[in-house]
């Protein structure tokens, strides 16, 4: 699909409410897996709303055979359903479109911008921002936010606006500054955990790998289902592409000497020391670093978190223990999204029913006794 083709699938949504959009995966960017077949993939797309009540509602006027059953709880409760359910995104999937005399397969979710920034910041769920680690094709960008010092940069490094697609580029010239700073934070997040992982020596493709497992890494859906080599497959065809999006980043590390690096080798040799090791630690997303400290350290009361990174640091098994707590964050996340949100249009969905007739109940009692 071209830019043009994607813009014009965003005209058949309520687009007044879609603050940043995003389309991933295979059928944005070719899959060794998928190269030489000729079906076309299904297109996945995410909407980023800034009320996601009022983008139900205009979207269940428009296109309410995208929906399942849900759509007969109103968009209330199908914001409710997004917000207390899964992760935080809810998803119309096998919906079919026709733009012109094409015909398209999609599948799309919708995510308020608050829950989005959230999960970029922090690895809630590590749903999307596991995708956002990605290369993705941004389709709709909102306005920069008009800041006091206009020659500040947010980075020491910006990605270069000129690049052959700007859409894989993450600058306050192509979105607002909150949703770049957590796009550029999540990139950061990946780098520092993926480092951790990795031994002393590796290649920018094993880097990659690393990377892009990480949202993949406890997923049941890797197990069954999905393609054994899926990660290679999403990387080999892409590496020019995760190399523009982490180059900024990699020389960053590079210049404070944590790490050498050759671009055109694709060969990195990065410091194991103990300050590195410390480094990469403190700068771990929240939820991660929370999920090691309650499981290893078995508290989950107030502590000293300096205190627990410096006894992780000094301890041989963290890498071990950094990638079971990624693999637990995601094992949740997919579970619980593959169960409650991705459900066919006007198909039944396999979700706890008990637990959503409760949720439905509870909220309609509580409404009754604040009239």
């Amino acid at each position: 699909m071209n830019q043009l083709l994607f813009e014009n699938i965003l005209t058949k949504f309520p687009n007044k409410y879609i603050k940043f959009a995003f389309a991933y995966g295979s059928g944005v960017f070719k899959q060794l897996e998928n190269q030489t077949q000729n079906n076309k993939s299904m297109t996945d797309f995410v909407f980023v709303v800034n009320d996601s009540i009022k983008f139900h509602d205009e979207n269940l006027k428009l296109n309410s055979s995208h929906y399942s059953f849900l759509k007969y709880l109103g968009p209330y409760y199908l914001n409710r359903i997004q917000s207390d359910f899964g992760a935080a995104c809810y998803y119309n999937t096998l919906v079919p479109l026709k733009i012109d005399a094409e015909k398209f397969l999609i599948k799309y979710g919708i995510v308020s911008e608050e829950a989005l920034i959230q999960d970029l910041y922090d690895w809630d769920y590590l749903y999307l921002s596991g995708r956002l680690h990605k290369p993705v094709r941004i389709l709709k960008k909102p306005a920069p936010k008009p800041s006091p010092d206009t020659n500040t940069s947010t980075t020491g490094t910006k990605i270069d606006s000129n690049a052959e697609d700007i859409n894989l580029n993450y600058s306050l010239d192509s979105v607002s500054k909150s949703i770049d700073l957590a796009l550029q934070t999540n990139l950061k997040n990946a780098l520092h955990t993926a480092l951790l992982l990795l031994p002393e020596q590796f290649s920018l493709f094993d880097l990659f790998l690393c990377i892009t497992s990480l949202s993949y890494t406890g997923d049941f859906r890797m197990i069954v289902g999905e393609n054994k080599q899926k990660i290679e497959n999403i990387v080999t065809p892409q590496m020019e592409r995760f190399t523009h999006l982490y180059r900024p980043y990699l020389i960053k590390e590079s210049i404070e000497n944590r790490l050498e690096l050759n671009f055109e080798n694709g060969q990195v040799c990065q410091s194991l020391s103990q300050n590195a090791v410390y480094h990469h630690l403190s700068l771990l997303p929240k939820n991660l670093i929370q999920t090691i400290i309650n499981h290893k350290f078995k508290t989950t009361h107030y502590y000293d978190l300096e205190e627990y990174i410096y006894k992780l640091t000094n301890r041989i098994d963290y890498k071990d223990i950094v990638r079971e707590a990624a693999s637990s964050i995601v094992k949740k996340s997919s579970l619980s999204q593959s169960t409650d949100l991705t459900i066919p249009a006007d198909k039944t969905p396999f979700i706890d029913c008990d637990k959503l007739l409760f949720f439905t109940m509870e909220e309609a009692a509580s409404r009754t006794m604040s009239l």
